[in-house]
């Protein structure tokens, strides 16, 4: 009586299927599984997280391209067009290049050389003016060729200005000024070796929100600025808000957790959530893409030039955003 041979060894004697099942990676399975959840990740968290992602992709355009969504009227200014109308003339930026390294070099006891390749200006000048009906002229010169680009902002609807907007009220123990004489002496006593003692930063402060009613039963929303001591706000529930596109830029601009819970700490979570989402995304596409063999060639062409492309117009970027001095602005 013959014993029937286990699975392994019948798998392996059977000329039609034995050699391949043989062959068969044990981790075939566990392999798939980990890519079937990958999948579903990719899928469901762009399908949790779209608003959040459409946001801050339509906003981050928005940057670029102020004009989407705002009523603004454009002219175009030819150089000649400008000097005729101004007097003013293009400026040559190797010219006032000179003349900055000559000046500095006159009262410098180790005189500098200019690289004559290196002179070029960096942004425009801006010059505004109110509108007639409430809106604003900007105009936006190029220093290079004297052309200037004249817009013309139309304005929002005006809310009602607050009463008390500009009034300072005079709290002095509870203004950065007397946090800051507290804690002068913190370092020190700390042990720890600073330049100076600690300084209220000259820009950023803290405010204190609250609501106010007044006479004709209208609710304000007020703003105390810890910093300056002044009052500013808005009639709630007002017309007159910013436009759509404005809004969505406030939201995109929005970071850092709040000391305090509610809506602002849930928008810094899902900023954050949504940043995540995205890494994901990218290590996830690349394991997709690794599982589908007959594209690996075209898609490993199209990651290297990815990554070069990346690396020149980051690398090029950082250059031009770093070029003067990038200290972060403090106290």
């Amino acid at each position: 009586m013959m014993l029937a041979p286990d699975r392994d060894e019948a798998a392996t004697d059977d000329p039609a299927r034995g050699p391949r099942a043989a062959r068969r990676p044990r981790g075939r399975p566990r392999y798939g599984a980990a890519m079937k959840v990958v999948r579903r990740l990719h899928m469901y968290l762009g399908l949790l997280l779209f608003p959040w992602i459409l946001l801050f992709g339509i906003s981050g355009m928005l940057f670029n391209h102020p004009e989407i969504g705002r009523d603004i009227d454009r002219r175009q200014l030819s150089g000649e067009e400008l000097s005729a109308l101004t007097g003013f003339r293009p400026w040559e930026p190797g010219d006032l290049a000179r003349q900055v390294v000559g000046q500095l070099n006159a009262g410098s006891p180790s005189p500098y050389e200019l690289d004559e390749g290196s002179p070029a200006f960096s942004g425009w000048p801006i010059f505004a003016a109110p509108g007639g009906d409430g809106g604003r002229h900007v105009l936006i010169l190029n220093l290079d060729d004297g052309s200037a680009t004249l817009s013309r902002h139309a304005p929002n609807p005006e809310a009602p200005p607050a009463p008390f907007a500009g009034a300072a009220i005079d709290l002095p123990e509870h203004r950065m000024a007397a946090v800051q004489e507290q804690v002068k002496e913190l370092l020190p006593r700390l042990g720890v070796e600073a330049g100076g003692p600690l300084r209220a930063h000259p820009k950023v402060s803290p405010e204190l929100r609250f609501r106010v009613r007044d006479a004709d039963a209208r609710s304000w929303n007020v703003t105390y600025n810890l910093g300056t001591g002044r009052l500013d706000g808005r009639l709630d529930d007002a017309e007159g808000q910013p436009r759509f596109v404005e809004v969505l830029e406030k939201l995109h601009t929005t970071h850092h957790y709040p000391v305090h819970g509610g809506m602002t700490w849930l928008w810094a979570l899902f900023a954050d959530v949504t940043g995540v989402t995205l890494v994901l995304w990218a290590l996830s596409g690349l394991a997709m893409w690794w599982q589908m063999k007959p594209t690996r060639v075209i898609g490993a062409a199209g990651i290297a030039v990815a990554l070069a492309v990346a690396a020149v117009v980051m690398s090029g970027t950082a250059s031009d955003v770093l070029f003067g001095n990038v200290a972060e602005e403090g106290p």
